[in-house]
């Protein structure tokens, strides 16, 4: 099976979450594909963005048993903040669309515990995912840089 790049898109402030119709009711999650053949995971992500990536930086891997069992590398993405028409093929995702740092924060301080109650209406994979992994990581960066100008 072919290797996936799975990626966090963000404009600088905002991040890109999508969410196929497949997912529980309100999760979102960061982008990903397939590595066509003879592709390499940079072309596949600008692929699958479709956008001027900016800046690209790898972030980890994590096998992937799903469907036939592949190997994700995990990066970061950053596009132009001009340049962030979201436009979705229906066939593969229900929803894309930009989270704010507040969001993102919430959303990972509130994670669904128990599954007999109902879901939240934002909220992203477990801890255990490397998607999950990526959102912490933009998270982390952002408070960082919030510090770093004084902002809270």
């Amino acid at each position: 099976m072919a290797p996936v790049v799975i990626m966090l898109v963000s404009d600088g402030s905002r991040c890109l979450l999508a969410r196929q119709a497949m997912f529980p009711p309100g999760m979102y999650s960061v982008l990903s594909g397939f590595c066509d053949m003879g592709e390499s995971v940079e072309e596949a992500l600008h692929r699958e963005v479709a956008e001027e990536v900016e800046n690209l930086q790898y972030s980890g891997s994590q096998h992937w048993p799903f469907p036939q069992s592949s190997f994700m590398f995990a990066c970061h993405a950053t596009v132009n903040p001009d340049k962030t028409q979201v436009n979705i093929d229906k066939a593969e995702l229900e929803d894309a669309r930009w989270f704010t740092y507040e969001e993102i924060t919430e959303a990972l301080q509130n994670p669904p515990r128990d599954p007999r109650r109902e879901l939240p209406l934002f909220w992203v994979p477990p801890s255990y995912a490397i998607a999950n992994q990526l959102i912490q990581e933009w998270a982390n960066q952002q408070q960082l840089s919030r510090e770093l100008h004084g902002l809270k």
